[in-house]
């Protein structure tokens, strides 16, 4: 099969954004083109299979060229002081510096990655409610201090070399 999507702008274009709408937008506009195609819910024709197809090449395209974005939810307490977020983007650990004062929807970059943004969604705090620091709050920070000290593949491969020849 010979690809169809070469460019960003036709990427976009499978889905009629303009070009540079955005991930977010483009996976949106995905998800509804294939709620009205997909085989189980309109009789499979060669158009609507050809649209399918081409939405789906589409898609994988921008998902592979874009630089990757993500999201965080945080509460309204946290946006009004700021803090900072680790999370996982595959295999990676990023890091998010939240400022004091964002809005929702805000994009950052993520620390030391020029290809991965992170969207804010500031969500509302029940009226009355108090949110004090717990220990939840650091556990994402403790996970990337603890992945970031394990030793690597190679060194725990390397030790246990060196326990099968003590043992022998």
């Amino acid at each position: 099969m010979t690809s169809r999507v070469l460019t960003l702008a036709a990427a976009y274009a499978a889905f009629g954004l303009e070009p540079g709408a955005g991930l977010i937008a483009a996976k949106r506009k995905f998800r509804e083109e294939v709620k009205t195609l997909h085989p189980d819910t309109t009789e499979p024709s060669p158009d609507a299979l050809s649209r399918l197809a081409a939405i789906v090449e589409a898609i994988r395209y921008l998902e592979k060229h874009l630089p990757a974005c993500m999201e965080v939810e945080i509460n309204s307490d946290q946006a009004r002081r700021g803090l900072t977020r680790s999370m996982r983007s595959g295999e990676r650990t990023i890091i998010v510096r939240i400022p004091a004062g964002i809005t929702d929807g805000s994009l950052l970059q993520a620390v030391g990655e020029p290809d991965i943004s992170v969207q804010v969604r500031v969500i509302a705090l029940p009226p009355g409610a108090v949110r004090t620091a717990g220990p939840a709050e650091f556990e994402p920070l403790d996970d990337f201090i603890e992945a970031f000290s394990r030793p690597s593949a190679n060194a725990r491969f390397a030790r246990w070399i060196r326990k099968a020849q003590s043992a022998a």
